[in-house]
């Protein structure tokens, strides 16, 4: 994970479509085109920092809930995000992830566990009763 926001961060294109997991749908894009994309992201992105808030690894499966502190234009774009990771051809692979912007996060993001980020998550994209 640290290694991808650093990519993002320095706009390493390549590398981030090289650590995307087969099953990325992202995979679908031309690979010039997708390497262009996220090139870009340092452009108009300020990466200031990352907090690892969790991870687990299990033979070929990864998890890690991380903080990410990013402004864009002045505007604070930071999230949280719980990602999933596989192992494929001996390396770890980005294939997945739930991102929740800092708006809708707690106070106290070191509190955030996978548990609770994903209810956080899940009561979020559960309209209020009454509303459409």
């Amino acid at each position: 994970m640290r290694s991808r926001y650093a990519a993002f961060a320095l706009g390493l294109g390549p590398y981030l479509v090289r650590t995307l997991a087969t099953t990325h749908p992202d995979l679908a894009a031309p690979r010039q085109e997708l390497e262009r994309t996220l090139s870009r992201a340092k452009e108009r992105q300020r990466f200031t920092g990352l907090r690892v808030l969790h991870s687990a690894l299990s033979e070929n499966h990864g998890e890690v809930l991380f903080f990410a502190r990013i402004f864009e234009r002045g505007q604070d774009r930071s999230f949280a995000e719980l990602s999933d990771f596989t192992r494929e051809e001996n390396a770890w692979r980005y294939a997945s992830g739930i991102l929740l912007p800092r708006a809708a996060l707690p106070v106290e993001i070191d509190a955030l566990t996978p548990v609770s980020f994903l209810a956080l998550a899940a009561s979020l994209a559960t309209p209020a009763p009454g509303r459409c």
